[in-house]
């Protein structure tokens, strides 16, 4: 687990709302990956917020993507 995530981040014309995130690099194993990542992504652009609860058994995961799509989002406000 290193918790590493590198993201893209697409917003819609305004930069106002997400549209999707991508996750381009992660260092989870491919079973975190595919049972807390997309979920937790889907929230983040369900609520345009990274304000959404972490899951359940993986708060430092949950922390490192949203960290990672709030960095994203600084680059691009």
């Amino acid at each position: 687990m290193g918790n590493e995530f590198v993201v893209k981040v697409t917003m819609d014309k305004n930069n106002q709302n997400i549209q999707d995130i991508n996750v381009i690099k992660q260092s989870e194993t491919k079973e975190i990956g595919q049972k807390i990542i997309k979920p937790l992504l889907h929230n983040i652009i369900e609520s345009n917020s990274t304000n959404v609860d972490a899951v359940s058994g993986a708060s430092l995961t949950s922390k490192a993507v949203k960290s990672a799509v709030d960095d994203a989002l600084a680059k691009i406000k």
